[in-house]
């Protein structure tokens, strides 16, 4: 039907309202793509996570490395070979010798050695799974932001929508004279503002998806299918409980407290410093015969070296000092990684319970009502009781009132992920 055949009467506005406002839903939607989906790419392909593995099996052989024995050291060499003839039967003391020494650390320091550079292979493997555990949330809070502002597109496309066909409507009415220009230029306006409103979401909807891709160690300009719809999270646990998570399970955590390990053992090893090192060589000497054919017996000697740690004062006991600091140190970051953690915990659990509420509040009063009252002032101007404004009034309600639904829950989603970063694990919602 052409434009010159519409019905130019308010029933004939109601009637394209209701069907623009409360379009069906296509049943042959695509279906939605999880955020595991992302999670798993991005874990098995993220360069950050791959250096540090490679840190890790570094460590690995360092320990070993820090465990072994020094090489022994062979010598050979001529003793006692008279200058003044070369010859090497004229003196009773002139022979071949060829020897073996090994040094020996103080029994302790191999093992602590090693278990210094244990403890530093374990705290790179908790830092893995703390790297781990951000990038998961960056992704989940990712996609969280993304559905939210997909459905806020939604929203903002049917009340798109709804006022095209009100201000197509109305600048017919007013072209025959039957309107007014201002309810015209209101329409018109309300319009733009929708426009403009739906340009910064899809620009944001852009960047999201890009960041999504990226994060996912996929191609940014990848496109991003439909994503999942995210659910009004109710969620049973308490301060404590998830306190309680938190020390036994994040992995920030457990490296400070391997790092404090670790400088046990370093105040082990700085004092084993202190402690001689031992070197046991041992040789064997071929010696000829005398000018005069006797024959000369070979000899053997052995000897036990020892180092004498003598600078203690200016070389030993300052390492202890500094190690010592180094575990107070690693101290005051566990105290202050878990009164940051108790506090975010508290700060996170108080603003998923406001947007809960604020969701429920929305999905079940707020809307119905908008929806109603549209519904009603719609009836009221199709009977002339109702002036344009208030109509256009009641279609914005609707609108600000599903923009900030779709918001809310999806504020709801990315504080339940900060939580889950905070305690160290993903953690369901629904039950302990």
């Amino acid at each position: 039907m052409g434009r010159n055949k519409i019905i130019l009467t308010p029933g004939g506005i109601l009637f394209l309202l209701l069907a623009a406002a409360f379009p069906l839903k296509s049943v042959a939607e695509k279906i939605p793509l999880p955020v595991s989906h992302y999670v798993e790419s991005a874990l098995a392909d993220n360069p950050s996570l791959e250096s540090m593995r490679e840190r890790i099996r570094m460590k690995e052989n360092a320990a070993i490395k820090a465990g072994a024995l020094a090489d022994p050291k062979l010598w050979m060499g001529i003793a006692n070979l008279p200058t003044q003839s070369w010859d090497f039967r004229e003196e009773d003391m002139t022979g071949k010798e060829i020897g073996l020494s090994q040094m020996s650390p103080w029994p302790g320091m191999r093992k602590t050695r090693e278990e210094m550079v244990l403890r530093e292979k374990e705290e790179a493997e908790f830092v893995l799974e703390e790297m781990r555990s951000t990038l998961r949330s960056e992704i989940k809070m990712t996609y969280a932001e993304l559905a939210s502002v997909r459905k806020q597109i939604e929203a903002v496309r049917r009340s798109q929508d709804v006022l095209k066909d009100i201000v197509g409507v109305t600048e017919e009415i007013y072209a025959v004279g039957k309107g007014s220009q201002p309810d015209v230029l209101r329409g018109q306006l309300e319009y733009g503002r929708i426009r403009e409103m739906r340009i910064g979401h899809e620009d944001r909807e852009r960047v999201l998806s890009g960041r999504l891709n990226t994060l996912a160690a996929l191609p940014a300009d990848l496109p991003v299918p439909p994503l999942g719809d995210l659910p009004e999270i109710p969620f049973p646990y308490g301060q404590a409980d998830l306190v309680g998570i938190y020390e036994a399970e994040r992995p920030a955590r457990k490296a400070v407290l391997a790092r404090a390990h670790r400088s046990d053992s370093s105040i082990r090893m700085a004092n084993l410093a202190g402690k001689p090192e031992f070197e046991v060589s041992v040789s064997y000497m071929q010696r000829d015969a005398t000018p005069d054919a006797t024959k000369r017996s070979d000899m053997v000697s052995s000897m036990v070296t020892m180092t004498l740690p003598v600078w203690r004062r200016g070389k030993i006991e300052p390492g202890i000092r500094e190690m010592e600091a180094e575990k107070r140190m690693s101290g005051r970051e566990l105290a202050n990684l878990d009164l940051e953690t108790s506090n975010s915990i508290g700060r996170s659990l108080a603003t998923m319970e406001s947007r809960r509420q604020a969701a429920v509040l929305y999905r079940t009063t707020l809307i119905p009502q908008a929806e109603q009252s549209f519904q009603a002032t719609a009836e009221s101007y199709r009977v002339g009781k109702t002036d344009f404004p208030m109509l256009m009034d009641s279609v914005m309600a609707i609108l600000s009132f599903r923009r900030e639904y779709a918001a809310t829950v999806g504020d709801l989603t990315i504080e339940k992920t900060r939580l889950e970063a905070a305690v160290g694990r993903e953690i369901d919602g629904g039950g302990r």
